[in-house]
């Protein structure tokens, strides 16, 4: 696998692709998970050939086995990260997906989708609301990314729906959650939208971290 990603080019990079495929569905559930992260190296290495490997991905979130799905979900947010607004068209067929979702760095990945994308997604809230609702069963990582997400759903998507779950999210974050890093994240978004939703609150949520370096 190392030695595959390591020779990828533009020249191989299909033949490499179709190899990186068939390792997917290998039952060493391990292996199968390097197979896919890989794939998605080829996509930030391979600029050109990207959307092959986003539709590899799509084809692997399709087949439905939950770990295969679980890891194309991580590899496609990464994807997203490198290539914003390039591969918003497939946002509505990863949503199709959220049951299979029970490993949390997936669910961090589709949150964090939510959060990103909210305003292609027409039930957004809805889905949002299914994580809050139990966010006091889900480990940290979970929850962080859920605040996060659920605050610039608001801003990005200010109705009803979106300010009662944002209320929702801090009101638990601040007061029922014992968690030092939760709660001060909680309450600098709080401080920050009690001066309203401006360019200034919007800037300081809505700012985009670095893309991630699947190369290393």
């Amino acid at each position: 696998m190392s030695v595959l990603e390591s020779l990828v080019n533009e020249e191989n990079v299909a033949e490499v692709l179709l190899e990186l495929k068939e390792y997917s569905g290998e039952v060493d559930i391990e292996f199968a998970r390097k197979a896919i992260r890989a794939i998605g190296t080829c996509a930030i290495k391979i600029q050109t050939h990207a959307s092959i490997c986003v539709s590899a991905l799509l084809q692997i979130v399709d087949t439905k086995i939950n770990y295969t799905v679980q890891e194309a979900m991580v590899v496609i947010k990464d994807i997203l990260r490198c290539y914003p607004g390039r591969y918003e068209s497939i946002i509505g067929s990863l949503c199709l997906s959220l049951e299979s979702l029970d490993e949390p760095a997936a669910k961090v990945s589709f949150i964090w989708i939510l959060g990103e994308y909210a305003e292609r997604i027409d039930n957004v809230a809805e889905i949002l609301k299914s994580f809050i609702d139990g966010v006091v069963d889900e480990p940290i990582t979970v929850q962080l990314q859920l605040l996060t997400s659920t605050v610039k759903v608001f801003l990005k998507c200010p109705t009803d729906e979106s300010r009662i779950l944002v209320q929702s999210i801090l009101s638990y974050a601040t007061g029922d959650s014992e968690h030092p890093d939760l709660r001060d994240r909680a309450y600098v978004y709080w401080r920050l939208l009690s001066h309203g939703t401006g360019n200034v609150t919007a800037g300081v949520v809505l700012s985009n971290a670095p893309a991630p370096d699947l190369q290393s």
